[in-house]
């Protein structure tokens, strides 16, 4: 079953070998195994196949996949005479880890931040789960260039034990009562939170929140975890509009900073990697063979942002606006005055 699955698949690639949650090809792979287990349960129609693709893929998946899906290419589905389909497997589809996949789990085991995320027991199990697995990588095999030296205590106890019921809070909805080292010493108040957030460069998690002040939870406010030396949840339940705060950027730059990408040395997927977590807009300009990106972003990023695109080197060039590129300008002056 998951055989014809991915050889379904690979013929759909055109013979490349699938990467590790390749950022198009995993959405097709998705695409289909939610097709078959809609089919197997019951005959499903072309619309219903669109709409599957839409909500889990790309705009355009649907021209790509359902031509192959029913017709004579992938053999998958059956149709029923009715303008509907089934599955031509016999049990619901279940696709599981590759080799690769758990190499990269493995990996991931290694990273001391997981341990965030998960209890010891967890944990445990998992790597009993992983005792035969080689690790993709292991963190020796990486430099930092312009990372800070004095990240989160992560190994702390009592760092993991506030961590926790800050994520407890954000599953739960929950108000934190908080005390909090800041520059006129300890202060305790109560926080709406909404999203954690983890800077590479500062090495430091930061909790997104909003403060109660004057009646209301109102204060839009950033706290870095490193700094709570305390916290509780509370039986207050967040506002409704906290929501709202979530994934929205905290001060949007008013213009995306826009690249123009070679391709070369796979640069092109290397940024589309590593510039995963930007809202971004990509297209090929035929005309100088080369790709244009537009990344979207918060001011708190800036920084970060400017150094991560000054890591790709000659193959990604900065066209704009002026205000970026003259940091960039800058940067470089300074680096080669050293």
């Amino acid at each position: 079953m998951i055989h014809a699955v991915s050889q379904a698949y690979l013929r759909y690639a055109g013979g490349i070998k699938m990467e590790l949650f390749h950022e198009i090809y995993s959405s097709y792979i998705n695409v289909v195994q939610c097709i078959l287990t809609e089919a197997h349960q019951s005959p499903i129609t072309l619309g219903r196949m669109e709409q599957i693709a839409a909500e889990n893929a790309f705009a355009e998946s649907a021209l790509a996949i359902l031509p192959k899906l029913t017709g004579d290419d992938w053999s998958l589905l059956t149709p029923c005479g009715d303008h509907t389909f089934r599955s031509r497997l016999a049990h619901p589809t279940h696709i599981p880890l590759s080799t690769l996949q758990k190499s990269w789990l493995k990996a991931l085991l290694e990273d001391r931040r997981i341990r965030l995320f998960f209890s010891d027991s967890d944990l445990a199990a998992l790597e009993e789960m992983l005792k035969d697995t080689k690790p993709l990588y292991r963190e020796e095999d990486f430099y930092y260039f312009d990372r800070y030296l004095d990240g989160d205590p992560i190994e702390d106890p009592a760092y993991r034990r506030h961590f926790g019921i800050i994520l407890k809070a954000l599953q739960e909805n929950c108000v934190l009562l908080v005390a909090y080292e800041g520059k006129q010493g300890i202060s305790h108040f109560e926080v709406a939170p909404y999203q954690i957030q983890y800077s590479s460069k500062d090495d430091k998690f930061r909790l997104c929140c909003l403060k109660y002040s004057r009646g209301a939870f109102r204060l839009n406010t950033q706290l870095n975890l490193a700094k709570i030396k305390d916290c509780r949840l509370s039986s207050e339940i967040c506002p409704a509009h906290t929501a709202d705060y979530r994934f929205r950027p905290v001060s949007r730059a008013p213009e995306p900073v826009l690249l123009r990408i070679s391709g070369e040395r796979n640069s092109l997927e290397r940024c589309m990697l590593h510039f995963a977590s930007y809202e971004k807009h990509t297209e090929y300009d035929e005309e100088q063979g080369c790709y244009l990106c537009s990344i979207y972003y918060d001011r708190t990023d800036e920084t970060e942002l400017l150094i991560d695109i000054l890591s790709f080197g000659p193959v990604v060039q900065v066209l704009g606006p002026a205000a970026f590129l003259e940091q960039i300008k800058e940067r470089v002056r300074r680096q080669h005055s050293w």
